[in-house]
């Protein structure tokens, strides 16, 4: 289960103020010269943060387009005209705070949407018309911690998973758009929803047993009953998506195997037998994203992620036979809904050029029309993306995303001769079974303007690059993922562009954890780091953290009292005493991903041994950042924490 994209999977919950232990130590506070210098470098990293974004579009009948924006500041949401791309959106009433996943209701005039408090995490499903109208909370003050809900086509039910923090089953709940819940569903296992007939009726329920090995059921939602769908018992495989067509007869699924590309398969609903199937030919190790499935029938896209990058499919739902679809460019792609005619797929495109941005493809034509047109200053250069590929320690090929800073944003006082060698950061992507797809975002333009080459590896444990390769940093295998650390360092120190003596790691979540877990065990190969969200003691962190996300820890980690061993020797905190860079650590209070202890451990612990350490405390964020203020404070804080310590440009 990636770590940071539980809030599109499940809703999590923060630690319980019953359980968790006083904080350890305080955050830093700049000092006056300090917070002079973060002024001045927060007007510098404003505008990469202020370069919007524009995901997740819904398409109305009517030829409006709902979608989430951070043009001011908060991921909120925005109604444009789909015909006239260039024209301001007006911004729907909600909570001041986050928005997203819009879901279009069958009146074409509603639409509904789920919002957290402080990033926490903790969603309410609101309803609100597209012109501003009835802003409502669907959800009760129940405790329930709730994933964004699926919408049957012809009844606008909502049909949504649900638990608590202190236990893994989780509870499938159906609600009326205009009434109150009502749990129809308890599995004792981690599950979602992954799609509902068009009635309502049914509901397909994925059983997580563990990143690789999923059961797809059908439910009747006015009994509960549940049957196995997918595979045949006694089988393991792992599920991507699904979704039932129009008719509700059938269902089109995809699997993955070891040593198997990925197998499309079209089953009967009622008994599971396999009616047609595709097998990836090009792709060979792409897992699958998402489904979408036209109103029609007529059609079905399918989102591979191909580890570093994005491809569309579109296959005949009967047949499975390949039909058009347009070249990509080199970029991340995901899919939103069908309109109601079938003839356009809303899609988000993040691609090195820019922030991400929305489009419609014509499912006619094949061709991409972009559902927004604007401009966002300051990012005319952005920087140069390559993938390069970086031998391991065993032979295995490391895909590593370069950036390097564009000759546009050389600093104005440098010479015009060659380039000196850059100070280098490595990202290392959330997860652990995530990965970093080639594009842009906030954090890449502001170190490559910076003057930072700025390197993205997909380490083993990264999906999209086969099963074998993911699996490969599971328990007792951390160590080869960090042994593909090194590699990584290796081969950059050997760059033109790279002075190996300023050569910093980083990353949020997952890539907090392996930046500290590199600090302690290469000390002699990083310069320093950049901790956000990461895990520091594996004990701890299974102990405290939402029990629905351990179940998944218990694979990729260790079981916590029976695998202790294990769990010890591969916490950061374990090789604390052997951390002699500078670090730097941010976390949010309301995070319920990584609970805070895991961050108040290794800043105490680094402090008492007198490492420079900085600690960034926020208490209105959660898992990451999301608030912009909070994003321009870090990177102005952390590059200036950095300059504090080794040679910068500014």
């Amino acid at each position: 289960m990636l770590r940071w994209l539980c809030p599109v999977l499940i809703a999590l919950s923060a630690c319980s103020p019953a359980t968790a232990p006083a904080q350890l130590t305080a955050p830093t506070s700049p000092d006056p010269r300090q917070a002079a210098r973060d002024t001045a470098l927060a007007a510098l990293a404003a505008p990469f943060v202020d370069a919007f974004s524009n995901t997740g579009p819904a398409l109305a009948p009517d030829g409006r387009v709902v979608f989430v924006s951070s043009r001011d500041g908060l991921p909120q949401l925005y109604v444009g005209d789909a015909a006239h791309p260039d024209q301001p959106p007006h911004r729907l009433p909600g909570p001041a705070e986050r928005m997203f996943a819009p879901r279009i209701l069958p009146d074409g005039v509603r639409l509904v949407f789920v919002s957290d408090v402080g990033s926490d995490q903790k969603f309410h499903i609101f309803r609100v018309g597209l012109d501003g109208s009835g802003l409502t909370d669907l959800t009760p003050a129940d405790g329930l911690l709730r994933s964004p809900p699926h919408v049957a086509k012809r009844t606008g039910a909502l049909i949504y998973t649900a638990h608590t923090l202190d236990d893994q089953s989780t509870r499938v709940m159906v609600q009326p758009p205009d009434g109150p819940p009502r749990e129809v569903y308890r599995d004792p296992k981690v599950g979602t929803i992954a799609g509902v007939t068009d009635d309502g009726a049914r509901a397909l329920y994925l059983r997580w047993l563990s990143d690789s090995d999923q059961v797809l059921v059908t439910l009747d939602l006015a009994t509960g009953a549940q049957t196995q769908l997918f595979p045949a018992a006694g089988q393991v495989t792992r599920i991507g998506d699904a979704g039932f067509t129009p008719d509700g007869a059938h269902v089109i699924t995809a699997t993955e195997a070891r040593d198997r590309p990925l197998r499309v398969v079209v089953l009967d609903a009622a008994t599971g037998a396999e009616q047609a199937r595709y097998d990836e030919a090009t792709a060979r190790t792409a897992a699958l994203d998402q489904i979408a499935i036209s109103p029609a029938g007529d059609r079905v896209v399918l989102e591979l992620d191909a580890g570093d990058h994005s491809e569309l499919r579109m296959l005949d739902p009967h047949d499975l036979h390949l039909l058009p679809v347009p070249q990509l460019p080199l970029a991340e792609v995901t899919l939103g809904d069908f309109d109601p005619s079938g003839g356009r797929l809303a899609v988000t495109i993040h691609s090195p050029a820019g922030p991400g941005d929305i489009a419609a493809l014509d499912v006619a034509s094949g061709q991409l029309v972009a559902l927004r047109n604007e401009q966002r200053s300051g990012l005319e250069a952005p920087p140069r993306a390559t993938i390069e590929h970086v031998r391991a320690f065993d032979g295995l090929s490391i895909p590593v995303n370069v950036y390097l800073p564009n000759p546009a944003t050389r600093a104005p006082n440098s010479s015009a001769g060659p380039p000196a060698r850059l100070p280098t950061l490595v990202l290392v992507h959330g997860g652990p079974s995530g990965n970093a797809k080639i594009g842009w975002s906030p954090t890449i333009g502001f170190w490559s303007a910076m003057g930072f080459a700025v390197i993205a590896p997909n380490i083993r444990g990264s999906s999209g690059f086969g099963m074998a390769y993911e699996e490969a940093d599971d328990r007792e295998h951390r160590v080869d993922a960090l042994r593909d650390m090194e590699s990584v360092n290796r081969w950059a120190r050997a760059q033109p562009w790279c002075d190996g003596d300023r050569l910093v790691i980083g990353g949020i979540s997952y890539g907090g954890y392996m930046t500290l877990l590199a600090l302690g065990h290469q000390p002699a190969l990083w310069r320093a780091g950049i901790d956000g969200s990461g895990m520091s003691n594996l004990r701890t962190m299974e102990q405290l953290e939402d029990q629905l996300i351990r179940s998944f820890d218990d694979t990729e980690f260790g079981v916590l009292g029976k695998d202790d061993a294990l769990l010890i020797a591969w916490s950061p905190i374990t090789a604390v005493d052997h951390i002699v860079a500078p670090v730097f650590v941010y976390q949010g209070v309301r995070d319920p991903v990584t609970p805070q202890h895991e961050a108040d451990q290794i800043v105490a612990a680094l402090r008492n041994r007198r490492i420079p350490v900085e600690y960034m405390l926020l208490g209105n964020e959660g898992h990451g950042l999301t608030r912009r203020e909070n994003l321009i404070a870090y990177f102005a804080r952390s590059y200036r924490f950095l300059s504090e310590h080794m040679k910068l440009s500014r």
